[in-house]
């Protein structure tokens, strides 16, 4: 019986060795899991940032662009405008002299 209950305690030790190694892995696993969650958040993290910065120089550039023609059409009707404005100027000019010179050689009735 000394035997039996010999075997009984070497069992009970070997079966505790097992548990306490099974947990020191188990331990190990999840500390590895740990690690590896927190590399693939700070992966996934700064590839999201790195792709809304991308995203915003394009909305930057597309908004450069359409200001630039923007402008490019101010300017140009700007332009037009001017054009329109000395054409005017020296069409009434013209006509401003004209009746300058109509009144100086119309006989004066004196």
């Amino acid at each position: 019986m000394l035997e039996a209950l010999k075997g009984i305690k070497e069992a009970h030790l070997e079966a505790k060795k097992i548990i306490e190694e099974a947990t020191a892995q188990a331990e190990k696993i999840k500390k590895e899991a740990e690690q590896k969650a927190i590399r693939v958040y700070e992966e996934a993290y700064n590839a999201v940032i790195s792709k809304a910065e991308q995203e915003a120089i394009e909305i930057k550039r597309k908004a450069a662009e359409e200001a630039k023609f923007e402008l490019e059409k101010l300017l140009s009707h700007a332009e037009e405008q001017a054009k329109e404005i000395e054409a005017k100027a020296i069409k009434n000019f013209e006509k401003a002299v004209d009746a300058v010179l109509n009144m100086l050689l119309q006989p004066r009735d004196e």
